[in-house]
């Protein structure tokens, strides 16, 4: 599920809750928590409806299977065995005591000057207390938007009449998860297992523009039924990274050619009828002193919604695009030019995420002085690469996980383990790719000049300078984390933005 603030407009959210609801939703404010298939699972509405009317619960499971599924342990008692246990355990108490604060903190905030008309003292499903508590679907859904982010960090009210409660829980999200396990059903059997909410999206054509570290990309495709259908995906290298320091500046002729591609990339979206488009920056936008202003003047010039996405957000998004078409319990890797991402959800649905200062054109950088490139050299990039993914593999490691791997440098190597003579999507997508053969990979890399890596008929020219670094680091995190291969997708962070958006 996604973390933080997400807004409530998207057709296909909107599309999607009305159908889970069976009416369209009113005065929506927010979706509070998502499903592992990215739909809505629990949504926020207003305090004080549009009608003037008082609204006294905040947030609402929408989710079928969810609601069928917290239904079903009511039925079997966990009601009252929940107001037990609550009188019982302090740590419970505390934990929902807190909870309940941000939960009216949320609901004077939303109702702002209209505040009296509200019953903002109510508690979670209105009444004061859990241990009055007389259903659990508005408990789950704020238990939900506890571990998905929403509510954490949230202003809250003052405490209730009796004085303020010294319970104060640092995890509450591990809290909510508690909570959880102890009076609902386990969270992994919780989620239907086909996406079915899917049915509800009509069809729509989005497009979105990926503004990383070595290259800008297009997807425009049409979603329908939760799939994704691919119209036009191109990809152009404008290294927006070159010479990039953390802090520094974005030089001007990076700054010119990806101004370039974006302007041709968004009249072509356009030219295709694209219903939305959104601009999204990584890596270098993130780190250059002027990185969010570019990508907000590629916004403004181009009249797209831009936004500079987060290492978390990054991931999160690469997740969603690579798992479309992969079941099961999947860590989606994807190498950048300035950063490697890893994610992995759990069995309750909530996601961890990484972003690693780590990426072909960063090492390359750091480490590459010579054409080819020295032994040492590459045992430089292999090492630190080894030194930053070391302490994941308690996380991120191999055993029933399968291995995905996303991006360029990934998608290159796969084409040169096929040995295409021209790029071929449908080839490589889904394609295994073994460490040995990446070893393979990098040993004949490594001993070729830029030129000659240049002339591969799976190498962009523009790629040609970093591939080995990639290459390394695709090498070192797969030994690390034990994993003998990986699935290679042709999906990713753009599929997760025509998706889901922008976070």
């Amino acid at each position: 599920m996604s973390e933080g603030s997400d807004r409530p407009g998207r057709p296909q959210d909107l599309e999607v809750i009305a159908g889970q609801l069976g009416r369209a939703p009113r005065d929506l404010s927010g979706i509070a928590a998502r499903c592992p298939f990215g739909y809505p699972a629990v949504i926020e509405t207003a305090p004080v409806l549009a009608d003037g009317a008082p609204n006294p619960t905040l947030l609402y499971l929408t989710c079928p299977m969810l609601t069928t599924m917290v239904s079903g342990a009511e039925a079997g008692g966990a009601v009252r065995a929940f107001k037990t246990w609550v009188r019982t355990d302090e740590d419970a108490r505390c934990a929902l005591e807190q909870i309940t604060r941000l939960y009216q903190g949320r609901r004077a905030t939303l109702a702002g000057d209209r505040s009296p008309i509200a019953r903002l003292d109510a508690g979670i499903g209105g009444p004061q207390g859990s241990e009055r508590a007389s259903c659990l679907h508005a408990y789950a859904a704020a238990l939900l938007a506890v571990t998905s982010g929403w509510l954490v960090g949230a202003p809250t009210q003052d405490a209730p009449a009796g004085g303020a409660s010294s319970c104060e829980d640092p995890a509450l999200a591990r809290s909510a998860q508690r909570i959880w396990t102890r009076f609902l059903p386990a969270m992994e059997n919780s989620w239907c297992g086909d996406s079915r909410c899917g049915r509800w999206v009509t069809g729509e054509k989005r497009a979105a523009i990926d503004v990383g570290t070595i290259s800008v990309r297009l997807l425009v495709a049409e979603i329908a039924g939760g799939e994704v259908r691919d119209v036009v995906r191109r990809a152009e290298v404008t290294h927006l990274g070159e010479g990039l320091e953390p802090g520094g500046r974005l030089s001007a002729a990076a700054r010119q050619r990806t101004a370039a591609a974006v302007a041709r990339y968004a009249a072509e979206a356009r030219s295709h009828g694209v219903d939305w488009l959104v601009l999204a920056g990584t890596s270098a936008a993130r780190e250059a002193f002027d990185g969010h202003e570019h990508i907000e003047s590629l916004g403004r010039e181009n009249d797209i919604s831009a936004v500079v996405l987060s290492g978390r957000e990054e991931a999160e998004l690469a997740y969603t695009g690579a798992t479309i078409d992969v079941a099961g319990d999947v860590v989606v890797l994807d190498i950048g030019g300035g950063s490697t991402e890893l994610i992995r959800r759990s069995p309750g649905g909530a996601a961890e995420a990484v972003s690693l200062e780590l990426g072909a054109s960063r090492a390359t950088e750091r480490w590459v002085k010579s054409d080819p490139p020295a032994p040492a050299e590459i045992k430089g990039i292999y090492e630190e690469a080894e030194r930053a993914v070391a302490p994941l593999r308690p996380r991120f490691g191999g055993g029933a996980a399968r291995l995905v791997g996303v991006a360029g440098t990934v998608t290159t190597l796969a084409c040169l383990d096929a040995g295409l003579e021209t790029y071929d999507r449908e080839a490589i997508h889904l394609r295994s790719l073994s460490a040995s053969a990446v070893r393979a990979i990098v040993e004949r890399l490594a001993s070729m000049t830029t030129a000659e890596r240049a002339m591969l008929p799976c190498v962009q020219p523009g790629r040609a300078p970093v591939i080995v670094a990639g290459a390394v680091i695709l090498l070192a995190t797969m030994e690390t984390l034990g994993y003998c291969e990986l699935t290679v997708s042709e999906r990713d962070l753009l599929d997760g933005l025509v998706l889901r958006g922008a976070c």
